[in-house]
């Protein structure tokens, strides 16, 4: 009799589309760096931002605060998707590598 984390493996092997590469542990081994490189990136920007966001707030009234603080926000969401983008396309890239 097959255990329940049996069965739940063989069901997501068949959810698993057959012509997905598997990586290679060198291509494992450099995603996983190119993951920790971006994360690390997008803590020290967040940073970054947050100092100067805690700037303008000493600097200005609660008001005036407020409406740099949605453009604070804006920007650290822009920052961040294009740290995670950039990401994305070397992680894309070292798959691709596998492939041919």
């Amino acid at each position: 009799m097959k255990s329940a984390l049996e069965l739940a493996m063989e069901r997501s092997d068949s959810l698993i589309d057959k012509d997905q590469v598997k990586l290679t542990p060198e291509q494992v081994a450099a995603v996983d760096e190119v993951k920790r490189e971006y994360e690390a990136k997008w803590a020290e920007q967040e940073i970054v931002l947050k100092e100067r966001i805690a700037k303008v707030q000493a600097e200005t009234d609660p008001q005036a605060f407020a409406e740099h603080q949605r453009q604070f926000h804006g920007e650290m969401t822009q920052v961040r998707d294009r740290i995670f983008q950039e990401r994305d396309q070397k992680i894309q890239a070292i798959r691709e590598q596998g492939q041919s």
